[in-house]
């Protein structure tokens, strides 16, 4: 099955806040655990949205993928289930990642839990590549294909990157929800996905709580 459950049919548009593409794939449900959940990857057309939003996909490779899809539905749900647990995999390292470098779990604990799985991914993704040369570097990337799920090819190696770089320590966990963010900030500061959801969700709840402690006075 192609759906997942969600709490609302008519979403918003998905904030893209990660700052890197294995977190913002990561972060494809909003609101995860609130009332206006919504799997953005949750059916194919959806996780081929996304990939084209993101820039993995150009207009005519989603178009094709999409038709394809259509045409062989087993390869269709193949593709998304492979998507979720790619996804499922990104959550809990990155999470576990982030908890680490909040000091709530000790360091290296559990972080390579699921590289084993993810493994797999970077195997076939890096099976499929090619390398072209890029202006100081060579690249990897990915010819246009049939296969379903190709976009999952650069989340996977985008994935491992992030995992073998220093920039891993700079992974943190949203202090409102489940996302999970590249903390880029100078100071390392940063403790919201995005200022205008979460911490402006956590102004309105301090505010009220300071009134509420007001009138009790």
């Amino acid at each position: 099955m192609e759906t997942t459950s969600r709490a609302t049919d008519v979403p918003r548009e998905l904030p893209i806040v990660g700052g890197h593409l294995a977190l913002d794939f990561a972060n494809t449900v909003d609101d995860p655990e609130g009332a206006a959940r919504y799997d953005h990857a949750g059916t194919f057309p959806e996780l081929v949205a996304w990939s084209t939003r993101i820039g993995i996909l150009q207009g005519d490779e989603a178009a094709t993928l999409l038709a394809s899809g259509m045409d062989h539905p087993r390869a269709r749900s193949a593709a998304i289930k492979r998507a979720h647990v790619l996804r499922s995999i990104l959550i809990e390292t990155f999470s576990t990642a982030a908890m680490i470098n909040g000091g709530e779990l000790a360091a290296g604990a559990g972080i390579d839990a699921r590289w084993p799985d993810l493994r797999s991914y970077v195997t076939d993704a890096v099976a499929h590549s090619e390398l072209m040369p890029g202006d100081h570097e060579y690249q990897l990337s990915w010819p246009v294909t049939m296969r379903l799920d190709a976009m999952l090819w650069p989340i996977a190696v985008a994935a491992v990157e992030l995992l073998t770089s220093p920039q891993l320590a700079r992974v943190k966990k949203c202090a409102g929800c489940p996302w999970v963010f590249l903390d880029q900030s100078m100071n390392q500061s940063r403790r919201w996905c995005a200022m205008e959801d979460c911490g402006t969700h956590e102004k309105i709840v301090r505010y009220v709580a300071r009134r509420a402690a007001r009138k009790r006075a």
